[in-house]
């Protein structure tokens, strides 16, 4: 799906503009590299910090980056180590289907760092950008870039079949 726009602030909209906007890219990333639960639970704590700070967010020049990294705070003391196969975006179905090689990926990603998981589902499955991803992330699109070539090159190597 592409995206929907800029993520950094149009001062003629706002920042409740970036924050109604922008949250479905927000939960989208933050789910990328935490799995749905945890994704899911950090993309609502750090919208309740951006809306009772919105005064602040107006003088960011990317709020919704300043978020996602709100995201990843409220996300660390959740998440585990030992399940996180099972919090992958996708759910338990796709663990019940009957085709290994979904079964293959999905052990793959999450064998991949979260930034790199992250960069590599915004970019590749969500059709994100790289700049795009970069403002989400709150991170430059060389940093992107790098997750994104280091992260395939990881899924190559790990679904080789030869």
């Amino acid at each position: 799906m592409p995206h929907r726009g800029t993520t950094t602030i149009d001062r003629t909209e706002g920042v409740d503009h970036v924050l109604v906007d922008g949250s479905h890219d927000l939960r989208t990333a933050l789910v990328a590299c935490y799995g749905v639960e945890v994704g899911t639970e950090a993309w609502a704590e750090a919208m309740v910090v951006g809306w009772e700070r919105r005064a602040e967010l107006e003088h960011m020049d990317n709020p919704l980056g300043y978020l996602f990294r709100v995201g990843q705070s409220k996300a660390r003391p959740h998440v585990r180590w030992a399940s996180r196969r099972s919090n992958l975006p996708g759910g338990d179905h796709v663990r019940s289907a009957p085709d290994a090689s979904m079964v293959e990926l999905l052990d793959a990603l999450a064998d991949l760092r979260p930034m790199q998981r992250a960069a590599v589902l915004l970019v590749t499955a969500h059709g994100f950008s790289y700049r795009h991803a970069a403002d989400v992330l709150g991170v430059t699109q060389a940093a992107v870039t790098n997750h994104v070539h280091r992260g395939l090159a990881r899924l190559r190597r790990a679904l080789d079949t030869d």
